[in-house]
């Protein structure tokens, strides 16, 4: 349901054709014939329709409403990342008794992995409660990936829509950001000026065509990049002492106080949040020596890290700290050693001397992608400048800063370095909305009570079924370096994987289903504008069997939302489900015929599923083979495509089009499990082994193929080569005490001993979180055994 709404404001509309052809003539006089002829260019150019949208916001289908622009962020980064804001509309003029909040900030504040359960939507949930008078609005704009030099022009965009109040969650990224010294995908770090001057730029048609000419000159034909999360940046090593970081201070300041600015002049208050980051269960994500150490100082070190490491590994506290006191000594910047003493000062009770390491840790750590202190320290000092700003101090309320003294933030607020769980995010929508309330009514005498836990969890409808599905989404995230680098990698994975086990046995029950349904009508009988209950019943009704009710319920979240590609296809496969092919058909070619070729590929899925389902078997090669005639870089639908011949009968073609894919793309992990499990369904074992052979080189990553050409090559008698690969695994996806107790008994048999017991104290550790007390004493008294007879020497 959309309430009705007015006529855009004058403030959200273009200038009058009068005011225009004046401001025309007068910018004529001055600058002349090249500025009338790029005028020309750029007025042609728009007539034409050729281009994109510059601002956040766009016109949507629905007037009188503004929607999210899809293509926002390819005016900060390549438009290949194909990366969004949320889905969602607001009216161009804010009706009566509305209260507008702005969320401003990057993944965080969007609150990855979940949105629906993030910091904006329990920021709304507690002031609903507590004003049910009043219509809340909180318009999520935080996006993945993006810094203060996008959230700048965002809030720029955003000030003509009438907001009562900006709420600034930001800081993470400014190293890794767009412009940032650390951004992976630009080659430096340009002055200020000049960034804002290049976003102007591009967000005119004649820059846009520009830049379009430029980039194709500049590829010459090579495949443009993909957006590769985390992963893209580690090799963009910032260290906490690189000078470059000074100008990334000074601008994320000037930033800041812009944004403060932009919102003073919209008539909006502003709240502003220090950032908090996890110090106490997320190890460092790349750690690096300081400069100048020599090369008998870099043994010495080796020696001193690699014995305590191992010794913090078995537990023996004391050895532990001595020998990494000495390594720190020679190199006093690593940043896991100061994680690893941080551990231990937190174990023997010592929090604050815990705390200072964590920090200096995090400090040190060269992937930057939680904020430094000083970020926090900006954060404060422009907050303070301005009478109109409210500064909460959630890194200090929540155990991040160095002056917290509260316990260290960790697990219990954090999933991984930033992104704040349910606990976190109930915690900072909490103080956000007592702090809102502060600023913009003053006080609240006889309100109704703000929402605990369990009440706010009520209002946005999260299950226990719906924790299960976030952990899985914070599980994809963490599969891949940098996390894989991580000292605790193999601890943090199984104790991940353990929760989803058990958030997944308590969801599913019929009972907890029926809870589930229940808790979401009653959600949204008090919100039924909330696209988000909706598709979360639509889950519900999957898990329940109950196709025609989730059928229904995808369509009550996609009239609740702009149209999105993504939310037909999700319509169209739940058709097919049903047998209603002819309607599924219908809504894909419809939906195709407006996207464009980027959007009609990420269709495909759904095209894919639904010429399965009718046999359509030559229909769906000839439309894939038009897709790919406008896309042919694009592997993923090459892959559908030779899934597509697997499933029609025609192996050969299937694996003539894996191994193509392969041949350009060796890192490919999909298509490679494609293609072995092809050779091996066909029989084909030998072709099969060979195929997974040949791209252990090239998939360190891919633990399945490590795996399994480890007990290949342990049945071959290649016992080192097996050995890497089991290595290899246990850094590349979750493992099992078994698992690491098996290659510790391979190494032992190499007379690696160091490796061994390291590999043994985590089974030990594994075994715990797999509550197998059993075989963790088992571990034990092995452990012992190998101690008293090879003890390290000192």
């Amino acid at each position: 349901m959309k309430r009705a709404a007015s006529t855009p404001s004058p403030a959200a509309g273009p200038l009058s054709a009068a005011t225009g052809r004046l401001w025309l003539y007068r910018l004529l006089a001055v600058a002349g014939p090249p500025l009338a002829l790029l005028l020309l260019l750029e007025g042609g150019l728009r007539v034409a329709g050729y281009g994109r949208a510059a601002s956040f916001l766009i016109p949507d289908a629905e007037p009188g409403w503004y929607r999210t622009n899809p293509d926002y962020l390819a005016l900060f980064m390549p438009e290949s990342f194909d990366l969004r804001p949320l889905n969602f509309r607001v009216a161009a003029r804010k009706p009566a008794h509305t209260l507008r909040i702005v969320v401003l900030g990057e993944s965080a504040a969007q609150g990855v992995p979940a949105p629906e359960f993030g910091l904006a939507p329990q920021l709304r949930a507690q002031l609903r409660a507590r004003y049910p008078e009043r219509h809340i609005e909180v318009l999520n704009t935080g996006i993945v990936a993006i810094n203060s030099h996008v959230v700048y022009q965002v809030a720029r965009d955003l000030a003509r829509f009438e907001p009562d109040l900006f709420v600034v969650y930001l800081g993470n990224n400014e190293v890794v950001g767009p412009y940032g010294p650390g951004c992976s995908y630009l080659s430096a770090m340009p002055p200020l000026w000049v960034i804002r001057l290049s976003v102007l730029v591009r967000s005119t048609r004649t820059g846009q065509l520009l830049g379009t000419a430029l980039g194709r000159f500049a590829r010459r034909g090579a495949a443009p990049a993909e957006w590769g999360g985390m992963t893209m940046f580690t090799e963009s090593a910032v260290a906490g002492d690189d000078p470059r970081l000074e100008a990334v201070y000074r601008n994320f300041e000037t930033n800041l106080r812009d944004i403060l600015g932009v919102a003073r002049g919209a008539g909006a208050k502003t709240v502003v949040c220090t950032v908090v980051a996890n110090l106490k269960d997320c190890a460092p994500l790349l750690s690096r020596h300081r400069a100048g150490l020599t090369g008998a100082e870099l043994a010495a070190w080796q020696q001193a890290f690699s014995r305590g490491r191992i010794e913090w590994r078995l537990g023996e506290t004391a050895a532990a700290r001595t020998d990494l006191e000495e390594a720190r000594r020679l190199d006093p910047q690593y940043a896991d050693t100061l994680y690893l003493l941080g551990t231990l000062a937190l174990g023997s009770g010592e929090t604050e001397k815990a705390r200072a390491l964590f920090v200096e840790a995090a400090h040190w750590d060269a992937l930057r992608f939680r904020p430094d202190p000083q970020i926090n320290a900006v954060i404060r000092r422009v907050a303070g400048e301005d009478a109109s700003v409210r500064l909460l101090d959630a890194a200090r309320q929540l155990g991040s800063d160095p002056a917290s003294r509260v316990p260290i933030a960790g697990r219990e607020l954090l999933f991984e370095h930033v992104h704040l769980n349910w606990e976190g995010n109930h915690a900072l929508g909490l103080a956000l909305a007592q702090t809102a309330e502060a600023v913009l009514a003053g006080g609240a005498a006889g309100r109704p009570a703000w929402l605990d836990s369990a009440g706010c969890a009520a209002a946005l409808g999260r299950a226990p079924l719906a924790q299960s599905s976030v952990l899985r989404r914070i599980s994809a995230l963490l599969v891949s370096p940098p996390f894989t680098n991580q000292l605790t990698y193999s601890e943090d994975e199984a104790r991940l994987a353990r929760d989803i086990k058990r958030a997944q046995a308590d969801g599913t029950t019929p009972e907890q289903l029926r809870l589930a349904q229940a808790m979401i009508a009653s959600a949204l009988q008090a919100d039924p504008d909330n696209s988000d209950l909706a598709k979360l019943e639509e889950e519900i009704c999957d898990a329940r069997g109950d196709l025609p009710g989730a059928l229904a319920a995808t369509r009550r979240s996609q009239q609740r939302q702009p149209a999105n590609f993504i939310l037909a296809a999700d319509e169209a496969i739940k058709l097919g489900r049903l047998g209603r092919l002819e309607e599924a058909e219908k809504l894909l070619r419809n939906t195709a015929a407006g996207c464009t070729p980027r959007d009609r590929a990420t269709l495909a899925p759904a095209f894919a599923d639904f010429f399965t389902r009718t046999k359509q078997w030559d229909e769906g090669r000839r439309f894939f083979d038009g897709l790919i005639a406008q896309r042919p870089s694009d592997r993923n639908l090459r892959l559908l495509r030779g899934r597509l011949a697997r499933l029609a009968g025609d192996p050969g073609t299937a694996e003539g089009e894996f191994r193509a894919i392969l041949a350009e793309d060796p890192e490919n992990q999909m298509t490679l499990e494609a293609l072995v499990d092809l050779l091996a369904k066909q029989g084909q074992q030998a072709a099969a082994e060979a195929a997974g052979l040949a791209a252990v080189a090239h998939q360190p990553r891919n633990q399945e193929n490590n795996l399994r050409c480890a007990i290949l090559l342990e049945e071959r008698g290649d016992l080192p080569q097996a050995i890497r690969l089991l290595e290899a695994a246990v850094r590349s996806g979750p493992v099992t005490a078994a698992l690491e107790m098996h290659l510790a008994r391979k190494l032992f048999a190499q007379g690696r001993v160091e490796a061994a017991l390291e590999h043994l104290a985590e089974a030990k550790h594994l075994a715990l979180i797999e509550d197998n007390q059993a075989a963790s004493d088992s571990i034990n008294r092995i452990i012992a055994s190998v101690r008293a007879q090879w003890l390290l020497s000192p």
